[in-house]
């Protein structure tokens, strides 16, 4: 009982902090710089694709094995990298953290390359230009055989695999996603009280205004995107290993909703509010996940139960609390502390 009550709390953490870090992400957008991004599982899907390829293809190449006799979608890939997992850490340890850098320049640079000429055109456009980017991706790992087509990869280690104890390898692992998610919201803290923080404020609040107090509107934003991005993919990368396996199924347009969920009910422009809102709706995710096999004598599927408690949430909290549980706050800077402390002197 005691070890199933800690493997849940373990397997609830873990999904916690991968997708606090997206929602922090996203919080930098659109309640930082104003960005409508409906396609953040572009970078999410994408950034956990790259860390598949990595640490499959490039792990058996690294090991002596031909990847292309043995592609981590079948049978044969997957008993081989389960047996490099085992019996190679430090191999598995180095590849992994070559895995999250590589998705975080990748998918940096592609949400760099690829807003920058649509951020030109207004924030509107940039939201529904990105939700198609996002199906079109989805398309491309439906329709590539080397990713898996539609079935997807398969054997995807973790870093600790090594470790026989499987409940001390996913605590390890969710030490690892924790810690990638305090980096996130320390750097989202830091950006959003910096300079920068304060011209996407403006930007976000009236860009023309900013654009003519000589703001360079599409470069800032375009650098928000890159940073933003490439976090997202190393959030997908963590998702990808903590699963261990990735298909298109995985990277719905549902998924960036359920993000843009998390941070309208923990408040936009506060990335306390965006893990606010990712603690409750994984939480409520975790506990549907693992009660609606056993129910039974609704009068609808208990597949539907979750939008209809998130849905439901999400009414009540915007009535009571329009501007989310935790909303934006006053920028501190050393001028304003400063200030303060004069005041009180005073």
């Amino acid at each position: 009982m005691i070890l199933d009550i800690i493997s849940f709390i373990t397997a609830w953490l873990t999904y916690f902090a991968i997708y606090s870090i997206v929602a922090i992400t996203l919080n930098l957008e659109a309640g930082t710089a104003g960005i409508v991004n409906f396609g953040k599982v572009a970078f999410f899907g994408l950034g956990a694709y790259i860390g598949a390829i990595i640490n499959t293809y490039l792990l058996l190449m690294a090991a002596g094995v031909d990847p292309y006799k043995c592609p981590p979608y079948t049978s044969e890939g997957v008993i081989e990298l389960t047996r490099i997992a085992a019996s190679e850490p430090g191999l598995v340890i180095g590849i992994f953290i070559l895995s999250l850098v590589l998705s975080f320049l990748i998918t940096g640079l592609f949400g760099y390359f690829l807003t920058y000429p649509i951020i030109r055109v207004g924030s509107g456009f940039v939201g529904f230009a990105l939700l198609s980017v996002g199906e079109v991706l989805r398309a491309i790992y439906i329709n590539t055989e080397f990713v898996g087509g539609i079935h997807g990869m398969l054997g995807i280690p973790q870093p600790f695999t090594w470790i026989r104890n499987p409940l001390i390898s996913d605590l390890c692992y969710m030490v690892l996603t924790v810690f990638f998610f305090i980096l996130t919201y320390m750097l989202a803290h830091r950006i959003i009280n910096s300079p920068l923080g304060r011209s996407l404020r403006a930007i976000r609040d009236d860009d023309i205004a900013a654009l003519c107090l000589g703001k360079d509107v599409p470069r800032m934003k375009s650098k928000i995107l890159f940073i933003s991005s490439g976090l997202t993919g190393v959030a997908g990368a963590l998702y990808a290993s903590y699963f261990s396996s990735v298909n298109p199924q995985m990277f719905v347009i549902l998924i960036t909703f359920n993000i843009w969920a998390m941070i309208i009910i923990g408040g936009l422009g506060n990335p306390l509010g965006s893990v606010l809102g990712a603690l409750i709706l994984s939480l409520i995710e975790r506990i549907l996940a693992f009660i609606t096999p056993i129910i039974g004598g609704l009068p609808f599927s208990p597949d539907y139960l979750r939008p209809i408690i998130i849905g439901t949430l999400m009414v009540t909290v915007l009535i009571k609390y329009p501007r989310g549980m935790l909303p934006e706050k006053p920028i501190k800077t050393p001028a304003m502390e400063l200030l303060k402390r004069i005041s009180r002197r005073g």
